[in-house]
């Protein structure tokens, strides 16, 4: 007659375990109703039910016909990451293509067989993933710096020391899952408890200091759009310099009626990186900047022509003016002069100098 409740032999890790699950758990319950944690209670209860399966996988609680534990650290690296991102980034939307980093995890159900593959690719992606996160993390504290008074009570120090703890368990983990071939029973049943008590640890520090992180800082997204822009400018201004040197070599701005369209075509660059390069560059409209190269031409101009034969008009026509009006009215807002008032004081300017 078979007992009506079955019982397990339960080794010290297996109680580790269902510690690890209980906390993650509680901790989830805690820290849901804060937005900005949610992504952590997500991955709490990831872990809590890989704790479930390593518990079960051990014991053979539930039977299972497939390893399901290797894939968790597939799981692990993109839950932590989503956590860092959601809480740096006040704004943050859960969007479907979260679920994409998710994706080798799925994948890689078939494949659990191949246990120690399976782990290895679960390690790089951790490794990947720590890294993203802890980049994340600087440009968080960089930005709060920045743009906020209350920086201190903001700062993600605790997590960003915590990344490296993680780091270093998951090193010393992989080590043991290599040489489990290697090492007797006992050392790495020991190893494994050891483990799990550092894992169960670290989860309950970042449990505790999630509740207790006094402010978070919201201006993360303003400061990527404040950089974007900067970057922007920075490459504005280097494609400016390349346009203004190659108009003034190649005397395109002499061009009568040159409009966007012909730089453009010139530099094979689109119009409107052309557009945005000269008024970032210049300040100017791209009208009143080509017209400026031409003024700055009829200057020099007529300070070699003095005494000359060429006429005003004869000059602004060789430097790219099409009408009389047009000529008189971009000088005059350049120079404040009148091109014959100009002409009249090189001339007097270069008599005086002569006496």
């Amino acid at each position: 007659m078979s007992p009506l409740v079955t019982t397990y032999p339960l080794q010290p890790v297996n109680i580790v375990e269902i510690l690890f699950c209980a906390l993650c758990l509680y901790g989830a319950i805690l820290l849901i109703h804060k937005p900005r944690l949610r992504a952590l209670c997500l991955l709490l209860i990831l872990e809590a039910v890989l704790m479930a399966f390593n518990f079960s996988e051990e014991t053979g609680f539930l039977k299972q016909t497939v390893l399901i534990t290797p894939i968790f650290t597939l799981i692990t690296g993109p839950a932590f990451y989503l956590f860092v991102k959601h809480l740096v980034y006040s704004d943050a939307q859960w969007q479907h293509s979260d679920l994409y980093h998710f994706l080798p995890a799925i994948l890689s159900i078939p494949f659990t067989a191949f246990t120690q593959h399976v782990i290895a690719v679960g390690s790089l992606s951790l490794v990947i993933y720590g890294l993203v996160s802890y980049r994340l993390l600087n440009k968080y504290r960089k930005a709060s710096i920045e743009m906020s008074s209350a920086a201190l009570d903001m700062r993600l120090n605790w997590l960003r020391n915590m990344i490296w703890v993680f780091a270093v368990l998951g090193l010393l983990d992989t080590i043991r899952l290599n040489l489990q071939p290697e090492l007797d029973y006992l050392v790495l049943n020991s190893w494994y408890l050891a483990h799990q008590l550092c894992v169960l640890t670290l989860y309950a520090c970042l449990i505790w200091f999630a509740l207790r992180q006094p402010l978070l800082f919201d201006g993360l997204a303003s400061f990527d759009e404040s950089n974007t822009m900067q970057d922007e400018r920075d490459l504005s201004q280097v494609l400016f310099a390349q346009i203004n040197h190659e108009l003034v070599a190649s005397e395109l701005f002499k061009q009568q009626r040159l409009s966007l369209i012909d730089v453009a075509n010139h530099f094979k660059i689109g119009v409107k990186d052309i557009s945005s390069a000269v008024n970032t560059g210049s300040g100017l409209n791209f009208c009143e900047y080509v017209n400026s190269l031409r003024v700055a031409d009829v200057k020099q101009k007529i300070d070699e022509n003095i005494g000359g034969k060429s006429t005003l008009l004869e000059i602004a026509f060789n430097s790219g003016f099409n009408s009389k009006s047009s000529f008189n009215s971009c000088f005059k807002n350049s120079t404040g002069l009148t091109p014959s008032q100009y002409q009249r004081q090189r001339l007097h300017n270069n008599e005086t100098t002569r006496i």
